[in-house]
This record gives C-alpha cells, sequence and structure tokens, in this order.
C-alpha cells in the first residue's frame, strides 16, 4: 500500500479523489501545486466546481453511470488565471462495483500548447517545461565537467591551461546550480505538516546565512520577535529554505555594512474557512537599509529569471514565494526598509503564515 502511496505522490499530473459528496479523500502534491494552496479542503474543491462547470458534469455522468469519462483539452479556471489541461475522471467503485467516489486525473498541458502556438508562429525559441529543459541541460553537464578535470591534469604546471579549466568548471558548476534551481521550482513538493516554531526557524536560517550568532563586520542584526506568537504548521526545513534566501537578498543588498531587522507579530486580519473556523496569521518582515528597488524592477521582482544583481538566477525569490504558498500563506515587498542617517531607502520582504489552530478556539 506504501508503493501506491509513493507513487501517486510523485506523479507530475495531480491527483484529487473524492466522495460522491465532493470530500476530497485523496490529494497529491501536484494537485496543491496546481491549485496554488497547502490544503485542498471541500469548500474549495467546491469552487473549482462551480468555476468550471464541463469538471462537474463530468464527475456527476462518472458517479451516475459508473463511466470513465475524459476532456483532451480543457480550461481548468482557478480563481483569476486559467490553466490548460487534459482532464479524465474515474469512478472509483466499492466492494459491490458501484461508484462511491470519483478520481480527477489533472495533466497540464501549458507547456505543450506554448511550444505548439510558437511552431504555428514560426518562432524558434520554443518554452520547453523547466523540468524538461533542466533534464536535458543535465545529462551532458557531467561529462562537460569531467573532460575539464581531466584537462587540468594533463597540464598540471601550464598556468594559462588550468586558469581556462578553471573557467569551464566554474562555468559548468553555475550551470548545475541553475538546473538544481529549476527543478525545485518546477517539480512537485511532499512538504511535513508538524508544529514549527518561526522563530526557530529564523534563527536556524540566520545561521546558514553566516548572520547568527556573529554577523560579519560591519553588519548588525535586529531581532524584533514578539515571544507569544503560536506555532505554524509546516516544514522547517522548506520554511528555512524559504527564509534563507530572503536573507541573503537582505545581505546582498547592504553589502560590507548595513543592518537588517527581522519583525515579527500577529495580523489582526483573520480569514473564516465554510466551516466557520477562524483562521489567524502572523507575519515576518525583514528590512534592509540597501539602496533599494525601483517600481519597475519591483513589479518583476517575482518573475523567474529576472534579477538585479550580476551572479543572480532569478529563482530564489520564485521558490520561496512557492514554499509560502504552499503552506498557505503569501510573500510580498514594499519598498523602504531600516531607516538609518546614512542608510539607502532599503526594502522589506513581508511574510504572512497561517498559525497553528489553539485548542478550545473556534
Amino acid at each position: 500500500m506504501n508503493l501506491w502511496h509513493d507513487i501517486v505522490e510523485s506523479l507530475p499530473d495531480a491527483v484529487i479523489v473524492v466522495s460522491r459528496d465532493l470530500e476530497p479523500e485523496a490529494v497529491n502534491p501536484a494537485a496543491k501545486t496546481m491549485l496554488g494552496v497547502s490544503q485542498v479542503s471541500r469548500s474549495l474543491l467546491s469552487d473549482v466546481v462551480r468555476q468550471n462547470d464541463w469538471l462537474g458534469k463530468m464527475i456527476k455522468s462518472c458517479l451516475e453511470t459508473g463511466q470513465e469519462l475524459g476532456d483532451t483539452d480543457a480550461a481548468l479556471a482557478i480563481g483569476p488565471r486559467e490553466v490548460a489541461v487534459r482532464a479524465d475522471v474515474s469512478p472509483l467503485t466499492n466492494e459491490d462495483g458501484r461508484p462511491r467516489g470519483a478520481v480527477i486525473l489533472l495533466h497540464d498541458l501549458s507547456h505543450q500548447k506554448t511550444a505548439a502556438e510558437a511552431a504555428t508562429r514560426g518562432d524558434l525559441s520554443l518554452r520547453l517545461s523547466p523540468a524538461g529543459l533542466a533534464h536535458e541541460v543535465k545529462n551532458p553537464l557531467t561529462g562537460i565537467k569531467g573532460a575539464g578535470e581531466l584537462l587540468a591534469a594533463m597540464f598540471p604546471k601550464d598556468k594559462r591551461a588550468l586558469q581556462y579549466c578553471g573557467l569551464i568548471l566554474e562555468g559548468v558548476n553555475r550551470i548545475a546550480s541553475l538546473v538544481e534551481q529549476v527543478l525545485a521550482v518546477s517539480a512537485p513538493q511532499r512538504l511535513a505538516e508538524q508544529p514549527v516554531n518561526i522563530h526557530l526557524v529564523l534563527h536556524q536560517a540566520l545561521g546558514l546565512a553566516g548572520l547568527f550568532p556573529t554577523p560579519p563586520k560591519g553588519v548588525e542584526i535586529i531581532e524584533d520577535y514578539d515571544p507569544s506568537l503560536p506555532e505554524v504548521i509546516g516544514d522547517a526545513a522548506a520554511l528555512e529554505r524559504a527564509f534563507l534566501n530572503l536573507l541573503k537578498n537582505a545581505a546582498d543588498a547592504i553589502g560590507p555594512a548595513g543592518r537588517i531587522q527581522l519583525h515579527t507579530r500577529m495580523q489582526t486580519e483573520f480569514r473564516m474557512t465554510a466551516e466557520g473556523r477562524r483562521v489567524q496569521f502572523l507575519r515576518v518582515d525583514i528590512s534592509d537599509t540597501g539602496s533599494g528597488m525601483s517600481e519597475e524592477a519591483l513589479g518583476q521582482l517575482f518573475t523567474p529569471f529576472f534579477t538585479t544583481k550580476p551572479s543572480g538566477t532569478g529563482l530564489g525569490l520564485v521558490l520561496s514565494q512557492r514554499i509560502f504558498a504552499l503552506h498557505g500563506g503569501r510573500l510580498w515587498a514594499t519598498r523602504g526598509g531600516v531607516k538609518l542617517p546614512k542608510g539607502g531607502p532599503g526594502m522589506t520582504f513581508r511574510v504572512s503564515l497561517p498559525v497553528r489552530p489553539q485548542s478550545g478556539k473556534a
């Protein structure tokens, strides 16, 4: 049984198993990624079905007739956006052979459609899927790296040869790092769901960034935490990775001297679920005294491969944004950071995350 669970969890296609009354019984990570949520509730699924009448009709017909249905080219509306999908709905039968639910399989066609449209236009710059492109790039890298190391070993006393081999290996390592980031952004993620102390996560991220316990000379770290904050439910390692990206950006922004301030608090706003439960959020602000960012750059900040750094890949913030979204939170940025007499306008990155429900509270 564990094998089948692992297989479904590893599929790149979205799989959603529902009961006859549209109660989600099983959802794989790819489905959560497609829907842009960390949890798929009955109310969310009902909204998706209401928004996509064709999907509702397929599920209803499948449950009534026990027949498998499919649509090879459908537009799945998810809030304000649309995803091109191939949809299949199959009956989930009980011991009597009667449908007790349905299995919804959604295959994202966005990349294929983009490539087909580009080919029709005669556009040679086809947009391959990130995972597919990463796979094609990654395969020859091992050979290039090995050849560079062999050449360096063949001419150990030739400084120019060693310099050229060093450039080859440096380039290969950078491409390999970029490929790993592309795969991290594009692949479905399986996140743990454990109680997490957000301040412990921030301490770990500060340590990984080389800013704690002793920051570099000229760099000041201010930790302004609310010790009464409740825990969040999520994956501590993934959250550390996301906050590490934000702290590295802040450290790059201030350069050899400046201040980075971390501030945590509860948000006054809350959200009501379909079951009438109130969901509260905590917020983490990471501010710096760097040179800030133009309005134009700010508008493209979370666009894949957009970066203001000479050696940046433009994927760190995209990955962080995705991790926070999978936790039911969000990430955004504003101009203006820590105010210092000699500091720049700075930047502030804000993260909101739902907190762990408190026992006895609605």
